[in-house]
């Protein structure tokens, strides 16, 4: 079952075209992931699906429901969360309200709210931190923060941007489990990452983009041996 189309999108930024007719499919249960050099267009193709910026060209369809000219806030009431390159927090509030500032916009059940807040520190393994300030955190749990963040607003669909970045090799694993586990559990994951030999270990499907063009789609073995994909990543690593 397809969770969600981008049909023929393209995103100019005046005179620079940053996606140039990109299609992909998404079907639900499955991790997605996305690969190109810095500035093939992959975080302004999360921005397009996610609402922050709306297409010059093209449709976004989540479960057979138009969504393009949807506002952010109404995608995530639907069912779609994501992750940002640069971690929002806020810094000095504890943690638990930085998750629960999220579930209040969500849920106006109080006791549903809170529940939620707690299986999402429970699932990110921070709820021994709940009540420490977030600016304190490190790296990883920053990152674990901003992920409870998505989980609290029972999501369908959840897009990560740049995940394992700055992370060691053992927090990587650790977030591949989280991830795998989730995914057991019905949930559908696209992965904007870098590390590839990570991303090409857990994807089912993989989109190359390159100068805002979709230049390959498959499964990560044939993606990696792609022609145009190899040559988009020549001096990349």
């Amino acid at each position: 079952m397809i969770m969600l189309k981008v049909e023929s999108v393209t995103k100019r930024f005046g005179g620079l075209v940053a996606l140039r007719n990109v299609s992909m499919s998404v079907n639900k249960n499955e991790i997605f992931g996305i690969i190109g050099p810095n500035g093939s267009g992959k975080t302004t193709l999360f921005n397009v699906i996610s609402g922050v910026l709306r297409p010059d060209e093209g449709k976004v369809i989540f479960e057979d429901k138009d969504i393009t000219h949807m506002r952010p806030s109404d995608r995530v009431k639907l069912g779609i969360a994501r992750t940002f390159q640069t971690i929002r927090v806020f810094p000095y509030m504890p943690v638990y309200w930085n998750v629960m500032v999220t579930a209040s916009s969500v849920y106006s059940d109080s006791r549903i709210a809170k529940a939620r807040v707690s299986w999402a520190l429970i699932i990110t393994g921070l709820l021994g931190e709940a009540g420490e300030l977030a600016g304190k955190l490190t790296p990883y749990k920053l990152k674990m923060l901003e992920f409870a963040r998505c989980l609290v607003a029972n999501p369908k669909l959840i897009m990560l941007d740049e995940p394992f970045a700055g992370l060691s090799p053992e927090e990587i694993e650790r977030l591949i489990s989280i991830i795998l586990k989730l995914r057991e559990n019905g949930l559908t994951f696209i992965i904007i990452e870098h590390k590839l030999k990570y991303l090409m270990r857990i994807a089912d499907r993989i989109m190359a983009l390159s100068l805002g063009e979709k230049v390959a789609e498959g499964k990560p073995d044939e993606v990696a041996r792609h022609p145009k994909v190899i040559e988009a990543y020549i001096g990349v690593t």
